[in-house]
């Protein structure tokens, strides 16, 4: 039902007072109504439809407020604290699992970790593997505490990684190798060389890795590798005594060192 208006009032004296003028056979029986009351009457009905429409606000909002009391009431059972606490200082700090506790124990709980330079911090839930996420606890600690936890998180997964310089000498750059696949031939992002991933290495063109390690160290110069892929293209043996290179051209299959 729509509130009524100060129109309508308006209108319902309007239509008392036409009525008393205009039926003027039956003037006996109503009582005269005078410009003075008539201007009394309708500003009483103006201050009482001024009351209904400030009054109806105010009750709405006083419901609001109530229920919003209510809920900020609520309490909930801290696990570590063992104690009650208002729901709105409780926090769920893992995507995981659905445990909660204040805010005040998580804090010190992360504190005393990172502190203790363990990175990768537990849910404090007995029995719960879920890791406690760094953006949902933010807001539980300092700028500083935060940011040294950020730090030894990307310490951990550098350390966890198999970490590699650039062969060069003139670069060195280093590289994370994340092990999921195995890389043999790879370009540095720094100096835009090709190297092996797997020998760390500058990179052994026509070798295979087997094949490179087998070399001695004093043969895995850019010319030793060329005449090693020659060698092997042209299909050239290798005396395993003077280290000389053969080529069969006929005859038979034994061959003498010199």
């Amino acid at each position: 039902m729509g509130e009524p208006s100060n129109a309508n009032f308006t209108d319902h004296i309007d239509d008392f007072y036409i009525s008393a003028l205009s039926n003027g056979d039956e003037t006996h029986d109503l009582i005269p109504i005078s410009d003075e009351n008539y201007a009394m009457e309708l500003q009483l009905q103006e201050v009482l439809f001024s009351a209904i429409t400030a009054t109806e606000p105010l009750a709405k909002r006083a419901k609001k407020d109530k229920a919003s009391a209510s809920s900020s009431q609520a309490q909930l059972f801290c696990k570590i604290c063992m104690d009650t606490v208002p729901a709105d200082q409780m926090f769920q700090t893992s995507n995981d699992c659905t445990h909660v506790f204040c805010g005040d124990c998580l804090s010190h709980y992360l504190g005393t970790k990172i502190r203790e330079n363990i990175s990768v911090v537990e849910c404090p839930e007995e029995n719960c593997k879920a890791l406690l996420e760094p953006v949902k606890c933010q807001e539980l600690l300092p700028s500083e505490v935060f940011e040294r936890w950020e730090n030894a998180l990307c310490e951990s997964m550098l350390l966890d990684a198999q970490n590699f310089y650039c062969p060069f000498k003139d670069c060195s750059a280093l590289m994370v190798d994340d092990g999921d696949e195995t890389v043999t031939r790879a370009e540095c992002p720094s100096c835009r060389r090709l190297f092996c991933a797997a020998c760390k290495v500058a990179w052994h063109a026509g070798l295979s890795c087997e094949e490179f390690g087998k070399l001695g160290k004093d043969e895995r110069g850019k010319e030793d590798l060329l005449m090693m892929q020659v060698a092997k293209e042209k299909k050239w043996r290798r005396c395993p005594s003077c280290k000389y290179f053969v080529e069969k051209r006929d005859g038979c299959q034994h061959i003498t060192c010199r």
